[in-house]
């Protein structure tokens, strides 16, 4: 993806931050995802958890949150790690422009990589995806990205591939109307739009092969083989072993401290509400704070230092990164 319609993705997001951005002083502005996706409905959770007091934001997804975050346009923000990590380190979609102003709160929970087709598709591997349509998600979500790492361990150049920026929702109304071939979604599984497509039409997923699946979790230490469980969807009848990534909650460098710490606790005090609300196990304190790509926000540093758990708030030290994270 081009950094030219990212920044235009940005700059239309800012626009509706500039029209509705009259709230409470001291809440806190949440970047998610578009409506379609597990962001979204992370966020408004988030939001109940604490009261009201998050301003839920719906943007482009993962690149658009890491520039909004940078630039002060939103206080929270979820992104993939792979995303992030390519943003602390300017490279890849970052590379020359490394993003300083954004902390870690939390990892939250794995992303599934899913490519979906209709039952009666003639794609049955990622090699059959040559001359192909497929949608990547919205300009701005990271989503093209991947799709451009996962073709390429199988073999595939991206431009081989016709791809298509849109929303998850129109993905999923594009599959049912055969208007594209291939549906790729990075969400926990189950993902809602996925569900109800699902149980309007025939579909199938196609599974990365063994081979592809080391090659990404080679690729990036972020990356994990992660399996959607046969029946997680309707008419899946086989475990689809897949790429996981982390989903991460992230804070501009200068929020409140107090108020990040506060977001921090609630995320672990209130765990027993969360998996009632989404599709995704609560987070663990473990999984929150191992292969974090960045440093801690001093308000998540200190939640974690009261329950006995140190992480790295040093930004000099950031972590993991791409084996070829500097190539485009």
């Amino acid at each position: 993806m081009k950094i030219k319609r990212i920044m235009q993705a940005v700059c239309a997001a800012v626009l509706v931050f500039a029209l509705s951005s009259c709230g409470k002083t001291d809440e806190l502005r949440l970047g998610s995802g578009n409506t379609g996706g597990l962001y979204y409905t992370y966020a408004n959770m988030l939001r109940e958890l604490d009261n009201g007091g998050i301003d839920v934001k719906q943007t482009a997804g993962s690149q658009a949150n890491m520039r909004l975050l940078n630039e002060g346009f939103v206080d929270l923000a979820i992104v993939q790690s792979d995303v992030l990590s390519e943003a602390v380190n300017g490279t890849g979609d970052f590379a020359g422009e490394p993003v300083a102003g954004v902390r870690a709160v939390a990892g939250l929970y794995d992303e599934a990589f899913q490519l979906i087709v209709r039952e009666d598709s003639d794609i049955y591997a990622l090699s059959d995806l040559k001359g192909k349509t497929m949608s990547v998600g919205e300009e701005g979500s990271g989503v093209a990205k991947n799709a451009d790492y996962l073709l390429r361990s199988a073999g595939v150049d991206i431009s081989q591939v016709n791809t298509v920026y849109m929303s998850y929702t129109e993905s999923a109304e594009a599959i049912e109307k055969n208007e594209i071939d291939v549906f790729f979604i990075i969400a926990g599984a189950p993902s809602t739009v996925v569900s109800e497509l699902a149980e309007s039409t025939d579909i199938r997923f196609i599974a990365p092969d063994s081979t592809t699946v080391r090659y990404m979790t080679d690729l990036y230490k972020g990356y994990s083989e992660s399996v959607i469980p046969a029946g997680t969807y309707r008419g899946q009848t086989e475990d689809i072993t897949t790429v996981g990534v982390k989903a991460i909650l992230a804070a501009e460098a200068h929020a409140d401290s107090d108020r990040i710490k506060a977001v921090t606790a609630e995320l672990f005090e209130n765990s027993g509400r969360i998996k009632y609300s989404v599709t995704v196990p609560e987070p663990e304190l473990d999984y929150a704070v191992s292969d974090i790509p960045c440093s801690f926000h001093k308000g998540a540093a200190d939640y974690y230092a009261g329950v006995g758990v140190t992480v790295n708030t040093d930004p000099a030290k950031e972590g993991t990164s791409f084996i070829f994270g500097s190539q485009d």
